[in-house]
């Protein structure tokens, strides 16, 4: 009888050490993954931000271009291109530089192909997220719209602008300067110019469209990482 207590005894022992190493093996598990999900969401809140910060620069950047463009349209409809002639240039010059807006979501795109979006526990989190990529994936598809309309106003560009004018602006970075005197257009061409006219309210058609989205994005942006950081407020960012 001894015996078999002893032995009773020796497997409770065991099977409490196998029980509560199993116990000690999941909550460390669990650890490990709970500091892996706030590692991935402090990495999606410094993405969010960035984007964020870069939406303000291309926001303002793409008010200046609507300002351009119809300063161009404005000269032209009035006949007005001799005595504008060193600002229809400068706006002119401008118009192949639409400002696009890249998204930075390197973290998005890591769990998405890589499965590890099972580390996020809050499935909230999880589809706004994705949400917030496709409306990206939507603007990147306009942006590609907007090239293609852009290239179709180098035909008439190249037709109604002086090259050498625009080769004088161009002196330093990636930016132009105002070109000297007041340079005037290649050609009065009605017919030409009206192409051009129409090809460019196509572009400031769609850089409307672009400025919109991406200030609905931005506030999206901001709405996600308000909701974000309400949800995680232990997560320590990277500075």
């Amino acid at each position: 009888m001894q015996k078999i207590l002893n032995r009773f005894w020796d497997f409770l022992m065991l099977f409490i050490a196998i029980t509560l190493g199993f116990f000690v093996e999941n909550f460390r598990v669990g650890l490990v993954d709970r500091q892996k999900e706030k590692e991935v969401i402090a990495s999606f809140i410094n993405d969010i931000e960035t984007d964020i910060k870069e939406l303000d620069v291309v926001i303002q950047r793409r008010q200046i271009r609507e300002i351009r463009i119809d300063s161009i349209i404005y000269i032209l409809n009035n006949g007005l291109e001799n005595d504008y002639g060193k600002d229809l240039y400068y706006y002119a010059r401008y118009l192949p530089r639409p400002f696009v807006f890249w998204a930075n979501n390197t973290t998005n795109e890591e769990l998405k192909y890589s499965g590890n979006f099972i580390l996020i526990k809050n499935q909230k989190i999880i589809d706004e997220l994705l949400e917030y990529n496709d409306n990206y994936i939507f603007i990147d598809f306009i942006r590609q719209r907007e090239e293609y309309l852009v290239r179709r106003l180098f035909d008439q560009i190249n037709i109604i602008f002086d090259p050498r004018v625009f080769d004088e602006m161009n002196v330093y970075d990636i930016e132009f300067v105002y070109p000297s005197g007041n340079p005037k257009i290649n050609s009065q061409n009605i017919e030409a110019i009206n192409l051009f006219l129409s090809n460019l309210h196509y572009v400031k058609t769609v850089n409307v469209g672009q400025l919109g989205l991406f200030k609905k994005h931005q506030k999206r942006a901001k709405e996600i990482l308000s909701f974000i950081k309400k949800e995680y407020p232990d997560i320590n960012l990277k500075e």
